[in-house]
């Protein structure tokens, strides 16, 4: 992977950036030396081409630098190793990634650190050329419930630091399985723990470069690198049809419902379909619901699709089952 530092471009391999720059330009920026503008990134081979963040992010007690903090902890855990959770990457690399300048970095990490974040382990390697060269290698704790997925392409788009750690904030507090945030202004300052002019102006900065847009009774994220923890790969698709309608009409996105998405799953599973194909879902509320009320549900659409005697059975069967689980508990052994 390359970056280009001027530019802040990123090239996911050597053909890219050649493409873009040109051959000649290419082995030029190549072999500059320390201070070139093109720089080689490596970042751990994931499985996933996901980081996930835990929604505790909103806890963070480092002061008014909370977003950027929050970034630069969020990139460290982007460049670790998913299986160990440790990350080796360099001040230099942060920097690169960031936009921050290194000295900024160090007080970051010395505030992630201190507050107990972020774990720092320092070595020193002697090198033939450079000397003794000082080394950190950062751990962070894996998190166990209530997180959020981020695709990594999040990482590339050269958000400014703060406003990259403000969204990360905002997706922390937004109601589960969306991207809406029904709190005013100081309630979300309250929230995430900044004063309200912080707020003010942080949500002023990220309305004027598209990033969120105001709702009736908040904000919505329009970042697209958001991924709903609780949404599997097998039917997130259907989920998402059902959200992206939700938009279009100007209303929040209803909650995730298990129950309600087993249903829809027995008949509307097919992904990746036009709007114009009568067995895609999008087509049916189309059809079916030209308006909606302003707060809705997935039994709401089940009614809209003439699929309530499927849910009632469900919802009868999960009734019995807890019935029999206390019939059990009744025995006498």
């Amino acid at each position: 992977m390359y970056y280009h530092i001027k530019d802040r471009r990123w090239f996911e391999n050597r053909k890219q950036a050649k493409d873009h720059y040109g051959v000649a330009c290419f082995r030029k920026l190549l072999h500059l030396k320390e201070k070139s503008y093109l720089q080689t990134i490596k970042i751990p081979l994931l499985t996933m081409n996901y980081t996930v963040i835990p929604k505790s992010i909103v806890n963070f007690q480092t002061g008014n630098s909370k977003p950027i903090d929050i970034y630069v902890w969020a990139t460290i855990k982007y460049c670790s190793n998913h299986k160990t959770n440790i990350s080796h990457i360099t001040e230099e690399k942060l920097s690169l990634l960031t936009g921050l300048d290194e000295r900024i970095i160090r007080r970051n990490i010395k505030r992630l650190k201190d507050a107990g974040y972020l774990t720092v382990q320092t070595t020193i390697k002697e090198d033939a050329d450079r000397g003794f060269i000082k080394r950190n290698s950062y751990y962070i704790k894996p998190a166990n419930k209530d997180y959020f997925f981020l695709d990594n392409s999040f990482f590339k788009r050269n958000y400014p630091a703060k406003i990259a750690g403000f969204l990360l904030l905002l997706k922390a507090i937004c109601l589960n399985n969306t991207d809406t945030i029904q709190w005013s202004i100081s309630q979300i300052a309250k929230g995430i723990g900044l004063s309200r002019n912080t707020i003010t102006a942080l949500i002023k900065e990220c309305l004027q470069l598209g990033l969120i847009k105001q709702i009736a009774k908040g904000y919505e994220l329009t970042v697209d690198c958001f991924i709903n923890s609780s949404v599997k790969k097998t039917n997130a698709g259907i989920y998402k049809e059902i959200c992206d309608f939700c938009k279009v009409k100007g209303i929040t996105a209803p909650k995730w419902d298990k129950r309600a998405m087993s249903v829809l799953l027995t008949k509307y599973n097919a992904i990746g379909l036009s709007r114009t194909e009568p067995i895609s879902i999008t087509y049916q509320l189309d059809k079916r619901c030209k308006t909606l009320p302003e707060k809705v549900s997935l039994p709401y659409f089940i009614k809209a699709l003439d699929m309530q005697e499927q849910y009632n059975a469900v919802i009868e069967q999960v009734e019995q089952n807890k019935l029999d689980k206390e019939e059990f508990r009744g025995f006498a052994f």
